[in-house]
């Protein structure tokens, strides 16, 4: 295993020549970028990524990103970008930014994100060079080298070249040491292949910080559950009882655990429990709304959301006027997919109602709730789609 201190902004070019003979000859290095250290091997040289992944303990099927000199390298290589996230990535890069980009390959390589739906285009995640360092390498050798992390796979990030070498040992060719790491979180990774792009990982760069880069640009931030919220007044019989009957239907299908049922109120109200003849209709359909705890809406809670259901016509118009730039994921219970048009399209209040109403709003919750369910199951699987998440079998 051959060792160089190097200056990655003044590199020694004898040593960048050495790098790129080892790169060549199929051989795996270390060097720094801008984040973490990187494992690098020639990204055209089937049996040095073969090599990489069997040293990293890393699935054949997990994407490992590419480092370029330039995004005009990638796109006469493999990328695929419209004017429009060509002009956004001329804001972003170089920089702390791993992206996926469409590529022109048909098929998706080993060191190309996979695909985890049907007949979904291949990607590729690339990074550009920041460094001269890394961009020489890249322009000496002509082709891309990868870029994934120089650890093995499920352990920390190394800080220093001595914690790369105290995981890998003697398996590594080449080591270019510039010092520790100032920043061990790694790139921020986007997928522009996603419409609104996708931020798969948040890493050195944050997601408000991206967005005081691109101020007209929609993001997402990954999520691994679906949330739905229900909204009534006070969050202690209409909402409550929706979460409690929602989440009864769903523990019974293969979404239990993808979906995330909430609840709260338009009225800025002290927490507490829900209404008694809430909880004890409840019961007797096997639901324990026991432990509520009321608590009205605010930005957070609807940020988070991806479906806003609110149980009258009052809630919706609150809810569209306070949070307007939620204005698509809110809906209305009983007219959210209904063909024919509802003289009253609210569930009534029952506070200060008798026992019987509680249960007819229950019941006419539960009705509705059954109705909307085929719809709300396919926003679920476009979720999926959307964030890639696949349910076992």
């Amino acid at each position: 295993m051959e060792y160089y201190r190097i200056d990655p902004r003044h590199p020694d070019k004898k040593i960048v020549k050495r790098a790129v003979e080892v790169l060549k000859s199929g051989g795996i290095i270390v060097y720094p970028t801008n984040t973490l250290y990187g494992l690098g091997v020639d990204a055209f040289n089937r049996k040095a990524l073969e090599r990489l992944f069997v040293i990293k303990q890393r699935g054949v099927h997990q994407p490992v990103s590419l480092l370029v000199a330039s995004l005009e390298q990638l796109r006469s290589l493999f990328a695929r970008l419209t004017p429009k996230q060509y002009e956004h990535l001329l804001k972003l890069l170089p920089g702390k930014f791993t992206v996926l980009a469409h590529s022109r390959f048909r098929e998706n390589l080993t060191y190309l994100a996979p695909n985890t739906q049907k007949n979904a285009a291949a990607r590729v995640g690339f990074r550009v060079a920041e460094f001269a360092l890394c961009k020489q390498l890249c322009l000496q050798l002509g082709t891309p080298i990868t870029s994934t992390s120089a650890n093995v796979a499920g352990r920390p990030n190394a800080r220093t070249v001595q914690e790369v070498i105290a995981q890998f040992g003697d398996r590594l060719d080449l080591i270019l040491d510039a010092g520790p790491v100032q920043d061990v979180r790694g790139s921020t990774i986007i997928d522009f292949t996603k419409n609104p792009y996708l931020v798969m990982r948040e890493g050195a760069v944050s997601l408000s910080e991206l967005k005081e880069k691109l101020p007209d640009v929609s993001f997402k931030k990954r999520k691994e559950q679906f949330q739905v919220t229900f909204v009534c007044s006070g969050n202690i019989c209409r909402s409550a009882m929706a979460k409690g009957i929602l989440n009864e239907v769903i523990s019974k299908t293969r979404f239990k655990n993808l979906i995330r049922v909430d609840s709260a109120g338009t009225l800025a109200l002290a927490a507490g429990p829900a209404h008694p003849l809430t909880i004890e209709v409840a019961a007797e359909y096997g639901i324990d709304l026991s432990e509520h705890q009321a608590k009205p809406i605010d930005a957070a809670l609807m940020e988070q959301s991806d479906l806003v259901i609110a149980l009258a016509v009052n809630h919706f118009e609150f809810l569209r006027d306070r949070f307007p730039q939620h204005k698509d994921k809110i809906v209305l219970l009983k007219e959210w997919h209904r063909r024919t048009k509802l003289a009253n399209p609210s569930v009534a209040d029952p506070i200060g109602h008798d026992r019987s109403f509680f249960e007819k709003t229950f019941r006419e919750i539960q009705d509705e709730i059954k109705r909307i369910l085929p719809f709300l199951f396919s926003e679920v699987k476009k979720f999926m789609a959307y964030h890639e998440i696949t349910l076992e079998a």
